[in-house]
């Protein structure tokens, strides 16, 4: 793969927008290369690598997992090729791709081959899965001299979801706390909405940086995350509604309305699709047993009176 120069913010930090699934980053430090993400893809894994040795012939020195998603972690091995670089993550990632990660890149060898991405996918099944090798709970700060990159936990899209913010830059990368131009996996078990929610809401504030990096789409300031916001709330009213109804729900509709919030690729249609009907399906029975509990507690409160 060509590779071409990515779209730099302050000459150190480096976002790759067009990224085929989701949006990566890199950061030149004193000591060398720091990668936010990677690409699933091990060609345009290569094509990334030649690009950021192109901009600074610096190694590898740290990949770092915003999430355990099979579109984030794949590439680490092309990157770091045979060095023992560090693979950072949080605690509950790792846990996840420990048990999940063989099967995860099996279904991404399957997606590249319905993209028709032959060459792509064969070369992934030889490529190994780096598991993380440093994990932490709520906060850890690196240190590759400057810039320092400080990462923290932020629940709310997954509970292994974590942000890497860059102060002197001004600059957070937030994974899937963020997705612009594609659907927010609402659908993921771990998925708390009103956290998430509270999540989006100290971003929008504009107190936490004013460049945010999504999980995908474009660098945004903080105002450019409303579609995420505006889609949350919408949501989470809609499954409250419903589930205060407390009469079956034909989710057909349901996932039809949502499905139109944001663009589709042919290719993932039928994903999300099954994504918005398995999380309407979770957050009903979820919300529809705290109603009911709700409904119980008013009941005999009503007839102590």
């Amino acid at each position: 793969m060509e590779a071409k120069r990515p779209f730099s913010l302050d000459s150190r930090v480096f976002v790759e927008e067009q990224s085929l699934f989701v949006t990566i980053g890199a950061v030149l430090t004193d000591q060398g290369w720091v990668c936010i993400d990677t690409p699933a893809d091990p060609l345009e894994a290569e094509g990334w690598r030649q690009t950021l040795q192109a901009i600074a012939p610096a190694p590898i020195r740290a990949v770092i997992y915003t999430d355990a998603g099979r579109d984030r972690v794949l590439g680490t091995a092309v990157l770091l090729g045979e060095r023992a670089g560090l693979v950072v993550a949080h605690h509950q990632a790792f846990e996840r791709l420990k048990s999940h990660g063989e099967i995860g890149r099996q279904q991404m060898v399957d997606l590249l081959i319905n993209m028709g991405l032959a060459e792509s996918a064969e070369i992934l099944t030889r490529t190994p899965l780096r598991l993380p090798n440093l994990t932490f709970s709520d906060r850890l700060v690196l240190r590759f001299g400057s810039p320092t990159l400080i990462l923290q936990s932020a629940e709310g899209p997954s509970k292994g979801q974590i942000w890497v913010h860059i102060p002197e830059h001004e600059v957070v990368f937030v994974g899937d706390t963020v997705t612009l131009n594609a659907h927010p996996n609402v659908a993921d078990p771990e998925a708390d909405l009103e956290r998430w929610l509270e999540q989006l809401k100290r971003l929008r504030s504009g107190r936490v940086a004013s460049r945010i990096v999504p999980g995908r789409g474009p660098v945004v300031t903080p105002e450019g995350i409303a579609p995420v916001v505006d889609y949350l709330k919408a949501f989470l009213k809609r499954v409250k509604t419903l589930a205060a109804a407390a009469r079956k729900v034909e989710l057909g509709p349901e996932v039809n309305r949502f499905l139109s919030y944001f663009p589709v690729p042919e290719y993932e249609r039928e994903r999300v699709q099954r994504r918005l009907r398995s999380a309407l399906e979770r957050l009903l029975e979820q919300y529809s047993a705290k109603e009911k509990t709700r409904r119980e507690t008013k009941a005999k409160a009503s007839k102590k009176k």
